[in-house]
Parts: C-alpha cells; structure tokens; sequence
C-alpha cells in the first residue's frame, strides 16, 4: 500500500478516533447527568411528595379531630339536654304525644316531610325525613307519655346543634330505658322487632360509661354507610336512663381522607385502630375513586415489610407523625401517617410509580438532548472526513519521498552496512530530526555491537575461570554452579587442589563481590588468582584470607568488597577447618540428629581493612550422609513478582527434603525450586553455591 493511502487512513484515525472517543464520552456525561437530574428531580419530588402526604395527613387528621370533638360535643350537649327534660315532672298541659309509625311517613302522615338535605349526589334518591317532632316507639318498649313529651320539649335544642351541619350529622337521636325513641329528623324504617336498646351504639355506650363510637355500619332506614358518636343518660345518682347520640356520613368522614389527583390514582388512605396486640386494624378506607359503596369489616392493615409496619405503629401508639419507603401488594410505595386520639390514626399509601409519572418529562427532555448531540456528531464527522482526504492529499507529497529515503538507509544498515547515512535536505522538522538522529544512531550501534561482542567475550572467559569438574574427595560428592544474573557476575566458587594445599588437603571456596558486570568480574578474578598462587604459603584457612585481604585493601577502590568462605577438608586428618570473611555461613545438614548446623561466622569483607586478621575455626568434618551447603546471598534473597524473599527456611526445607540424593540432583532441585519461587520475575542477583556430601567410602 502506498504512504498516501497509509497516510490517508492515519489521519482519518488520528481525526475521528478523538472524535469518536469524544462522542463516547459526551454520551456518557450526557447519561451521567440525565442520571444525575433525574435522580435529583425524583428526589425533590419525593421529598415534596412526603411532605405533601404528610400535610394531607395532618389536614385530615385535624379534619377528623375536629369532627370528632364537635361530634362528641354535640352528643354531652344532648345528655346534658335530655337529662335535664326527664329530671323534670311532666307537663300537665301536654297532650298525649303523636306517635309516628312507618305508615305514616310512607302515607304522608308526619307533617314537614322533606329530602334529607347533605345526601351525596348521584346516590339513592334521599330519604324523606321530617323536621318536627316525630317521636317512634320501638318494638318491645311500652308507650309511655311523660317520657315521650319530655324528649319531644328538647327537639328544639337537636335542631339548633344541627343548624348548618346538616350535610355532616345525618341525624340525631335519644332511646329510653322503657324503649321510646326520638329521632330527628323523623325518618321511615323503624319497624319490626326493631328494638334501639339492642343497638351497638346503645351497649358500647352502656359499656363505656361516655362517649362511644360505632361504626361504620349501614343505617338501617336510608341504607346509607355511617358512623355513630353516642353517650349515655343518667340521673345524678347513676341510674341508666337511655342513650342519646349523634349519626354522622361515612362518605362525609371519607372525602376527609381524599388526595389530590396528581396522588390519587392507585392511592389508598385509611383510618385504623391500634389494638393491645401492637397491631392494627382498619376501620375506614377511602379508594382511589374518591368513593365507598359499603363499609367493610375491620381487618388488620398489611405491609410487605413487617419492620416498616411495626416501626409505624410504634410511631402511632407514640403519637408521632412520619414518612417512610414500604412496598404494599408487592410495589414500592410512600407512607404517610399521623395520629388521632383515641388510639387510631391516618394513613395514606400512594405508589412510587406516580412519582416516577411526574419525572417522566425531566427524562423526555434528556432523551431529546442525547439525541441532538448525536446528530451534531455525525455532521462534524463528515466535514472532518472531507478536511482529513484533502489534507492527506497535500502532506504526502511533502512527507512520502524524504520516508521512502530513511526507509531504504534503513534497510541497507539491516543488511549489514554500518556506514548507509540518510540523503535528503536539511529540514527543521520531525522528518529532518529523525533523519539526523538516524545518522547519528548507526555509529552508535556499531559500537554497541563492539561492546557486545566483548562482553560476550567477558562472559566466555570468566566461565573458563569456573571449575570444569568437581574434585574427586575421598569420602565426599562435590558439586558447584554459579548463575549471573548479567552478562558477567560477582559470584565465585573455586576449589583448591592439594597440589597447593599439601597432601590429602582439599580447599572449597565461595565468594560474592558487591555489584555487578564488568568491574564485579575484574575483581573477583583477582581474588581467584591470589587464593590459587597464595594458598600453598598458608598453613591455615585464616592465614590464608589474610594474606588475600592484604593484597585486595592495598588495590581496592570504588568501595568494591568481597565476602568469602573458605572450608579446608583434610581427608587423611579426617579433619574439616573453615575461615570466614564476612560472607553468610554455610549450613551443614546432620543425617543423624536430623538438625543443621552453621559454619563459624568470621571478620570483615576482604578489601575493607588490610589488617584485618581472620580465625581459622575447626568444624566436625562430614559424616556420611552430612551435607555441606555454601551459597552466596542471590540464593534467599531471591524474591517473587509480589517482592518476597526466598529465604534461609525455605533453603533449609529443599536441602532436608532431597538430602538423600547426591550433590548434584540437590542443585539441581535447589535451582528448580528457585524458578518456580519467581515464577517469571526477573533475576535481580547472581546465584552460586557449593554443595558437599559426606558418603564415609575411602
């Protein structure tokens, strides 16, 4: 392919990727921040969802309470009334009273009949109630006069507390000890065994001594859903006298409890009782029509979360208000809840899903954002095309024929010719730069293959130093290997023949120069000659180190040092000596006892101080089955990926767990444990050891 075209589609890369990779990352701020604000908006409009439900809450909790006392006022101000009428002695100028009977409202005998006014629109047609005095003797009482004129001289009185309210109390009403009842306003219905002291708002009453709520219940005459406040009549020394109370709309005391239409749809608000179980039953439930067909029966009110829900009754039988997260028939809804005396409270229940509807448009708008910001993309994206072609049409005309001339000096010094050289004009530019730096690069490079070449040679001649073989000791099996991590190292292993050290006496050597490559080398290449053409001057290991570290203090510079063991075996002595200088001590492991030993620990590196002075230490020589490991510090300070060390221990357990092979498979083996312990991490020290083992054969 040409440059141009090469060109062409690398420009068209270097233009749209960015491009491309910039629309990436405007879309994903543009989803990070549609994510941002729509969680921000579902979170102000949750918030402002909670404190709206829990206004609505505390409205109709103070709706209700307001009803409720104005209710039980009204139903104390009539037994306060009917007491007073029954307390005193019947008027003798009363006639007898006008009992009304179910005929008579059906045949329009009770004078002022009328539609009970308040009745919801739409319903049942009203009910005709009358608003004078109808007085109704219920089945099973006795007509009884005095009684009877008595409740009708209060009529007056339920008239006043109802002014007004009428939309509210449906009726009110009193029921004797002896069966007479009042009703206002008088309405049809009452018949049968119909008996008003069998009533639930009569014996909860009873049962209460006070005030007594029932409900809600269908009102037997209208069949309209109803609540009752009633309180008891009694005579100042305790006597039952009746009850009187007062009949309030259920779907009055419902509209308390409706939401606003945004919330309502799906919604559910309800009043419930709090019961000695620490649970909690519902006793009046508004739907999300707005509307109640039939009251229902009291049943425990539910959630999906049992903690959230005790945690609300908690907060109910405390009096506290609340907003809390809990799903209801498995989806995720708002709570709101305040309480009401008498152990009861509100709630309202409305789904997450109506928040989420009024987030709706927030969404709409980002997704119409997202959508622009494509369409301005893809037009940038074909101007850019269309810049990139004409550009590229330009420019490698100017770029191709200086390339194609750095390619072909390339390619000559690849087949060998260190003298090519770059042809083209001076230039100021990257191409000018390049082609100056090739030129100078190619001499570079030639004498980095020169260098090569010579440490190649280092390399190859300091491994000619090395031993080739091991000695052949009688009673023991050498082996010795030593592994740079460079070209060419520091580490050294000898062995010294007794053709130096005298008859039957063989010398092993260890030794570590500090650093690495060629100055390393140089150094340790001395000590080696000095210890060969000095060893047969010593009578000792220690004499001997000394006579080294003289000659090495008097040469050594750059702070090179060197550590070194030195471990004399005198077979026909059946003796072992050692001298140390400054190098870690080998480990001999006792086949008998099963335990390692170390070699004495010894003075200074050699070159530090010319007058140091080295103690020759005498060591149990090697029993058969003994092993003697000396080794430099690239051994167990060799680490893993991870920059741990190998470590003495972990040499111990290899030497101990193949001490019953020979030197050389327990070198091998040590060699092998040490790769895998890298496993794959560069090799930071050179490695060298000496392995020796006792086999007691003469």
């Amino acid at each position: 392919m040409r440059i141009r075209w090469k060109l062409t589609i690398l420009l068209l890369a270097v233009s749209l990727v960015p491009l491309v990779t910039l629309k990436v990352v405007d879309g994903r701020a543009i989803r990070r921040l549609s994510d941002r604000v729509v969680d921000q908006v579902t979170a102000t409009v949750s918030r402002r969802v909670e404190h709206e439900l829990l206004q609505h809450v505390h409205g109709a909790a103070l709706r209700m309470e307001m009803a409720r006392s104005r209710a039980e006022l009204v139903a104390r101000t009539q037994a306060e009334g009917f007491t007073e009428a029954l307390a005193q002695p019947p008027s003798r100028s009363a006639g007898p009273p006008a009992w009304a009977t179910p005929a008579a409202f059906k045949d329009g005998g009770v004078a002022g009949l009328r539609p009970q006014p308040g009745w919801p629109v739409g319903a049942e047609p009203a009910p005709m109630v009358s608003y004078d005095r109808a007085v109704v003797l219920m089945a099973g009482g006795e007509p009884n006069a005095a009684s009877a004129d008595a409740l009708s001289s209060r009529v007056g009185l339920l008239r006043a507390l109802s002014d007004g309210n009428r939309a509210r109390v449906r009726s009110q009403f009193v029921c004797l000890e002896n069966g007479v009842h009042l009703s206002f306003p008088g309405k049809d219905g009452h018949w049968g065994d119909f008996d008003g002291r069998q009533r639930p708002w009569y014996t909860n009453a009873v049962e209460a001594g006070g005030i007594a709520w029932t409900g809600p219940y269908l009102d037997t005459p209208t069949g309209e859903p109803r609540l009752t406040c009633s309180f008891p009549l009694k005579r100042d020394d305790g006597t039952l006298l009746g009850v009187t109370g007062v009949d309030l709309s259920l779907d009055q005391a419902l509209s308390m409890l409706a939401l606003p239409p945004d919330l309502s749809l799906g919604a559910s608000s309800v009043v419930v009782m709090l019961d000695e179980g620490g649970g909690a039953k519902v006793v009046l439930r508004q739907s999300d029509r707005g509307d109640s067909v039939e009251p229902p029966e009291p049943t425990p009110l539910t959630a999906d979360d049992p903690s959230s829900l005790a945690h609300l009754i908690d907060d109910l039988s405390a009096g506290r208000d609340g907003v809390m997260q809990c799903p209801y028939q498995g989806e995720p809804c708002v709570w709101a809840y305040g309480s009401l005396s008498q152990g009861m409270g509100v709630v309202m229940i409305v789904p997450s899903r109506r928040v989420d509807a009024m987030v709706e448009g927030t969404r709409q708008d980002l997704r119409s954002l997202s959508q622009d910001s494509i369409r301005t993309t893809a037009a940038a994206a074909v101007i850019v095309v269309l810049l990139v072609l004409a550009s590229a049409y330009l420019l490698a005309r100017t770029i191709a024929r200086p390339i194609r001339r750095l390619a072909d000096a390339a390619e000559a010094v690849r087949q060998g010719d260190l003298a090519a050289r770059v042809r083209i004009k001076p230039r100021r530019d990257e191409i000018g730069k390049l082609a100056r730096t090739f030129d100078a690069m190619v001499p570079a490079l030639a004498d980095r293959l020169r260098l090569r070449e010579s440490l190649a040679l280092a390399n190859e001649l300091q491994q000619g130093l090395l031993p080739k073989e091991p000695p052949q000791i009688p009673g023991h099996e050498v082996f010795g290997v030593s592994h740079y991590c460079d070209e060419t190292g520091g580490d050294y292993y000898d062995y010294l023949q007794p053709v130096v050290l005298g008859d039957g006496r063989f010398g092993l050597v260890v030794g570590d120069v500090t650093g690495h490559g060629v100055p390393a080398a140089l150094v340790m290449t001395s000590v080696r000659a000095l210890l060969q053409s000095h060893a047969g001057e010593s009578q000792s290991p220690g004499e001997l180190l000394g006579i080294v570290n003289t000659a090495i203090a008097r040469d050594a510079d750059q702070g090179r040092f060197i550590t070194l063991q030195l471990v004399v075996l005198d077979t026909r002595a059946g003796e072992m000596h050692a001298a140390n200088a400054g190098h870690d001590p080998g480990l001999i492991f006792r086949a008998e006892s099963g335990v390692f030993d170390e070699l004495p620990l010894g003075g200074l590196p050699l070159g530090v101080d010319g007058g140091e002075r080295y103690a020759t230490e005498a060591v149990p020589p090697l029993a058969p089955g003994d092993v003697l490991v000396i080794g430099t510090d690239g051994i167990w300070e060799t680490r893993d990926k991870a920059g741990r060390f190998y470590g003495k221990e972990r040499l111990r357990e290899a030497i101990r767990e193949h001490t019953v092979q020979s030197p050389r498979e327990i070198g091998e083996a040590l060699l092998a444990d040490l790769d895998t312990f890298r496993a794959g991490a560069a090799r930071l020290d050179d490695v060298t050891f000496v392995i020796v083992k006792g086999t007691g054969a003469g």
